[in-house]
């Protein structure tokens, strides 16, 4: 596993320069891929598929993408497709109760497929390769940030939104950084936006602002609800600190105009794209298939907020967007 690990550090510049050889038998194949999307309509988790798509495309192999739009059951039927169709890999996003898809991962590794994921899948142990989207660290970071914003009392709220692995972290780790760091700060309710927009998390808003008269801050699981949230204090004329979760267009659209305060991105491309690097490699035979799960994340998670909201470019332009099809 030491090999593989070391290949964490490797940049990507070093993998590209590797294709510039002649192609093994194993490149020379012809390889399909099935991107299994929880939401393709969430600007944050398609560029994570964009990018996958990317790395893929730059190395011949193609790509089939399957969105759940958010309903297991759906990705369940969507995971048998992908089988009955024959590809070589998946590359999962669990849209909900992991429990739901095991079985369907399971027949796919009975298949000879290879399994991997963006975000984990738990109870699935034929993982190879796991890209996780920092969602912790969003939760210590956007804790500490907001003990620190309202000096550490006073009343705040959450607006979460489906309970799946790879958002979940994101409110449990706030909420235990908050009553570590700051037990004045008292959580005085938790909502939940489904669907995990400005449209849905504004009446949220509006209803927490009527609620609790004294809110000093809302604290939103990603910038979409962040926004909605900035409305709802704007329209009432309320001074509340808003912060948001993603680094998407969102968040540069509210912090532009004083409706959200700050956001972390997730640097879903870069997640995207290495992931495919890996995919790329294993099924090409550049590195030896993982006899145990190898989980990487992003080191760095930028702060996004009025003072460096100049800096951030729309995912787009971070890596040519092969469309996903």
């Amino acid at each position: 596993m030491t090999s593989l690990l070391n290949r964490l550090l490797t940049s990507t510049g070093l993998a590209a320069a590797a294709l510039a050889g002649s192609l093994s038998a194993a490149q020379a194949q012809d390889f399909t891929v099935g991107i299994l999307g929880a939401n393709y309509a969430i600007p944050a988790a398609r560029a994570q598929y964009e990018g996958l798509a990317a790395a893929l495309k730059e190395r011949g192999i193609d790509y089939r993408f399957y969105d759940a739009i958010l309903d297991i059951n759906t990705q369940v039927a969507q995971i048998d497709q992908a089988i009955t169709a024959g590809v070589d890999a998946i590359v999962i996003n669990v849209a909900g109760d992991p429990n739901a898809v095991l079985a369907p991962l399971n027949r796919a590794d009975e298949a000879g497929i290879m399994v991997f994921g963006l975000g984990p899948a738990p109870g699935f142990e034929h993982m190879l390769v796991q890209a996780d989207n920092a969602a912790p660290e969003h939760g210590v970071r956007s804790g500490e940030w907001m003990c620190e914003a309202t000096g550490g009392t006073g009343q705040i709220a959450m607006i979460k939104a489906i309970e799946i692995p790879t958002l979940s972290p994101r409110w449990d780790k706030f909420r235990e950084t908050v009553q570590a760091k700051c037990p004045d700060l008292e959580i005085v309710a938790e909502e939940r936006a489904i669907p995990d927009d400005s449209a849905t998390g504004r009446p949220i808003a509006e209803n927490l602002l009527t609620r609790f008269p004294d809110l000093k801050a809302i604290w939103s699981m990603n910038d979409g609800i962040a926004l909605g949230a900035g409305l709802a204090a704007k329209s009432a004329g309320r001074e509340v600190i808003i912060s948001g979760i993603n680094g998407e267009v969102f968040a540069g659209e509210g912090i532009k105009q004083g409706l959200i305060d700050v956001s972390w991105d997730m640097e879903p491309v870069k997640i995207g794209y290495d992931l495919g690097v890996w995919v790329a490699d294993v099924l090409q035979g550049e590195v030896e298939t993982p006899t145990e799960t190898v989980i990487f994340e992003p080191t760095d998670v930028p702060q996004w907020d009025k003072d460096t909201i100049g800096d951030w470019k729309p995912y787009e332009e971070r890596i040519a967007y092969p469309g996903l099809q």
